[in-house]
């Protein structure tokens, strides 16, 4: 597996529907001064001023080593309230000077939660979303700080929104993008898609009437043991630097940290998402931004060795977020089949290809 990245910031997990409410915005380009409060490090060079029109300029002279050094007040203190346990999402429209990770401290002077997530250098403005699930606290009258000690040059922020991502409604108009993969569990009779458990790891992979059913009666001290090929090879392409996202159905017996692998056999990225335990179904969206490959004939594998008991996979939805909703037909299927074929240099072959080959992550010698 190339590349292994535990995405914190950019992995979202909503409970029930995903109904999303704005509750704080700032347009720094219609903004005529800028009066927050910043701060650099000791020693620090840098400045933050205003470019009427374009943006707010965060210019970092010269580094820390503190990703939070310098911190700009990009919403001021008063603006919204959160609740323990809430669900939450910043989206900033920024350009960055060089790739680096981004920092936002969420909530007030007395009680906040910080996240960070990587961000690619660009000269153009890109939208990040950076996501706060089960908040730490109830407070009312939050700020957000903006700190970008990582990057060095001038970051312009044009835009920054808050969105309560239980909230009623008030969606914003962003756009779900479009289903590559979709599958219902409900109701299947069998299931036939590979799996495997580590060495010695009890359990099971069979179906439930809500779903496919993963048993884990023993643990590895492995989040990718065992894994369960939910969408089988050749099921959806994807690009280099395309933006996806993986919706789960599930209910899981115990809190822990769910990871997903997305690609194929030859190369892959995997993300992990905390979960939380639930009698209850709930809706678990796990980002993929900034794809590291472009591949055929994608697979998708359930890795939740961290969950001790059964959990129940009810439903499954691949989305490319940079898509056209209504320009790419879903791929749905009712149970798991036999994927594509790949030889051992991970090249995708039909049945008149001889020697050995993998099909659902098995080897087999095709005469």
């Amino acid at each position: 597996m190339k590349k292994f990245f535990t995405l914190v910031a950019m992995a979202l997990m909503a409970v029930g529907a995903n109904a999303q409410e704005l509750i704080a915005e700032v347009d720094f380009t219609t903004a005529t001064e800028f009066t927050g409060w910043n701060q650099f490090g000791d020693g620090q060079e840098g400045s933050v001023e205003l470019k009427a029109g374009e943006g707010l300029a965060i210019t970092v002279g010269s580094q820390t080593g503190q990703l939070w050094q310098p911190q700009t007040m990009v919403i001021p203190d008063g603006t919204f309230n959160v609740e323990e346990d809430g669900n939450y999402k910043v989206v900033v429209e920024a350009k960055f000077p060089t790739a680096g990770e981004l920092q936002i401290n969420m909530g007030t002077w007395a009680s906040n939660d910080q996240t960070t997530v990587q961000v690619p250098a660009s000269d153009d403005f890109q939208t990040v979303e950076i996501e706060f699930p089960f908040f730490a606290y109830t407070l009312e009258g939050c700020h957000l700080l903006f700190q970008n000690g990582d990057f060095l040059g001038t970051t312009l922020v044009k835009t920054v929104k808050v969105y309560n991502m239980d909230g009623e409604g008030q969606g914003g108009g962003e756009s779900e993008g479009a289903v590559l993969y979709e599958n219902d569990f409900t109701g299947i009779t069998e299931f036939t898609g590979w799996n495997q458990f580590g060495d010695g790891q009890e359990g099971s992979v069979g179906v439930d009437p809500d779903g496919i059913a993963i048993t884990v009666g023993s643990q590895t001290g492995q989040l990718w043991q065992p894994q369960t090929m939910i969408v089988p090879d050749g099921s959806f392409n994807v690009e280099e630097d395309g933006n996806y996202k993986i919706v789960v159905v599930a209910k899981f017996p115990t809190a822990g940290t769910l990871q997903i692998n997305m690609g194929t056999w030859a190369s892959n990225d995997q993300t992990t998402v905390d979960v939380p335990a639930s009698d209850d179904f709930q809706t678990v969206e796990i980002e993929f931004p900034y794809f590291a490959y472009t591949l055929e004939g994608c697979h998708l594998l359930f890795q939740n060795g961290d969950f001790l008991g059964t959990t129940i996979v009810k439903s499954v939805k691949v989305i490319d977020l940079d898509g056209d909703p209504s320009g790419i037909e879903a791929v749905k299927a009712n149970q798991l089949v036999n994927g594509a074929i790949f030889n051992l240099a991970g090249q995708k072959v039909n049945a008149n290809y001889k020697g050995v080959v993998i099909q659902n992550g098995k080897k087999f010698i095709q005469k």
